[in-house]
């Protein structure tokens, strides 16, 4: 792997950066409100989520250990810092990914919302248990390439939990898909698809290119 340049050092620490903000607001914003024991304050819908609250505890947890670790191991790894404290953390990272995604399974295999959102978070969930399975593979094999590739589409899937919000706000916000339960039905189906799919082709794109440029 080269060792980064002074303006791309900056622009990785911006974009890292803005990623765990993100993270850290979207915790607070829609995570903690699940985190009760309180069945009428479990987030905005009870109903859909109190029967299977141990997995989306499960689920949260995971997650969060995947989205808080990943913007400090991607960094170490595009710094070459401290080698042994990233593969500490990678290995955390891994068990973050793997026990969110099996609840993520059992989320959207029981989910009464309906095929096509439970099908977005089945494929997320896929998605990122794929990456994260080839990144892993790729260090074992001392593949530095391919690793980093992979590990930075893995987070890209993690952060998926924050593009989702993202979108589902905005689409309210705008008034798209109506009110009640029946149009967070409809923005949540196409956030379930649109916050991990889009942010994973535009990270394919950023990088591919530059290796077309240097061909």
């Amino acid at each position: 792997m080269t060792t980064l340049t002074q303006s791309q050092s900056r622009a990785t620490a911006i974009l890292l950066g803005t990623a765990m903000l993100a993270a850290i607001v979207f915790w607070f914003a829609a995570a903690v409100p699940y985190f009760t024991t309180n069945r009428e304050a479990f987030g905005r819908y009870p109903d859909l989520y109190w029967d299977r609250r141990i997995a989306l505890w499960i689920h949260i947890a995971g997650g969060t250990v995947a989205m808080f670790i990943g913007p400090i191991q991607i960094w170490l790894g595009e710094t070459r810092q401290r080698l042994a404290l990233h593969k500490t953390l990678g290995l955390a990272y891994l068990g973050g990914v793997a026990v969110t995604c099996a609840a993520a399974f059992q989320l959207s295999l029981t989910s009464p919302v309906g095929l096509i959102f439970s099908g977005g978070l089945f494929g997320m969930a896929l998605a990122c248990s794929v990456a994260t399975s080839i990144a892993y593979l790729a260090i074992a094999r001392r593949d530095f390439v391919q690793h980093r590739e992979w590990i930075i589409r893995s987070y890209i899937v993690i952060l998926s939990f924050v593009v989702f919000r993202l979108i589902a706000v905005s689409l309210e916000a705008a008034g798209v898909g109506g009110t009640g339960m029946e149009g967070d039905t409809i923005r949540a189906s196409f956030a379930a698809w649109a916050s991990w799919s889009i942010p994973l082709l535009v990270t394919e794109v950023c990088l591919q290119l530059p290796k077309l440029r240097g061909r």
